[in-house]
Parts: C-alpha cells; structure tokens; sequence
C-alpha cells in the first residue's frame, strides 16, 4: 500500500470528518467537543514522525477518535467529580453561614423579649423543661409559666415577621444543637 503524505491525510480528514465526528458524538453528546476531539486527533496524526508506517490510516484514525473521546468522558467524570466536591464544601459553608445568620436572628428576637417571659422561654423551650419545674425554678404558677410562653411566642412571632417565623423553631432547634 502507498505510504500517506500530508496531501493524503487532509483527503482523507476532508472525506472522513462528518463521520468522526458523529463518531465521537454517540460518544461525548457534544457536537462541539466531538469536533474538538477530532481536531485534536487530526493535529497528532500531523505531528507523527511514524505515520508513513501507519496501514488503513482512516481505520486508525477512527480507533484514535473512538479512544480520544473515551478519553474525554474520562477527564470530564474526573472534573465533575471534582466540581461536585468542591460544591459539597460550598454548600455547607453556605448552610453554616444560613445557620449562623438565623442563630444571630434567635439571639436578638430572644433580647426584644421583657425578662420574666425570655426567662420562661429558655427554661422551656431551650432548656426543655416542663411547666411545672419551670415554675418551681421562678417561683411563679403553672398559669403564670403558660402566659409567659404565650406571650413570649407572640413577641416573637411579630418580630420574626419579616423573616419566616417557621424557620425560627429551626432556628431554635440549631441554637439548642449548638448549645449543647
């Protein structure tokens, strides 16, 4: 078989591209990266000293393009991967920063609050306890524990209003985890 010149590769490149790079589509799923990946192939095969040894060029060039492009896929799942470690360390940056907004929120609705109601409030709700120990500890009724609760909710839920009062009792639920 006659050894390809440079004039025989660009004939062959001319009469063989769309079908490379469908090739390398069924592949890769885009066009413009299958046309890439030819390309790149194209320019090796010009570069090669050892290309007048190579029989069936086009054949080769196919196998070279089929593997360029698993090549890619390999490369692509590689930065992806890489691209979803980095948005997992993102992400929970982000979410503590969330967190420590709506803590900072908790803090200061907690301050608007007058002190008997932020007292029965923390006893409470934060530190979980029952009406009735609550009210042993303040030396007030049972009653007196509900209606500081009461009012301590209500205070809190008109302060809150502009932000989402539903995420406050997430709010609260992370202030506890970090409280303890």
């Amino acid at each position: 078989m006659k050894k390809p010149t440079n004039e025989t590769i660009k004939q062959i490149f001319l009469e063989h591209y769309q079908e490379w790079c469908f090739l390398s589509f069924a592949y890769l799923h885009d066009m413009q990266a299958a046309e890439d990946v030819v390309q790149d192939v194209m320019v090796k095969m010009l570069t090669r000293k050892e290309i007048n040894e190579i029989e069936g060029l086009s054949n080769y060039i196919k196998v070279a393009v089929k593997n360029a492009s698993l090549q890619k896929i390999k490369q692509d799942q590689k930065v992806r991967k890489l691209d979803d470690t980095i948005s997992l360390f993102d992400t929970s940056y982000e979410q503590e920063l969330i967190h420590q907004e709506e803590r900072e929120k908790v803090q200061m609705a907690l301050n608007v609050l007058p002190e008997q109601s932020k007292r029965v409030f923390e006893l409470c709700i934060i530190e979980g306890l029952q009406y009735q120990n609550t009210a042993d500890i303040m030396g007030i009724s049972t009653n007196t524990v509900k209606y500081h609760l009461k009012k301590a909710f209500k205070i809190l839920r008109h302060t809150l209003s502009g932000s989402y009062f539903f995420g406050f009792i997430i709010a609260i639920v992370t202030f506890l985890s970090v409280k303890n």
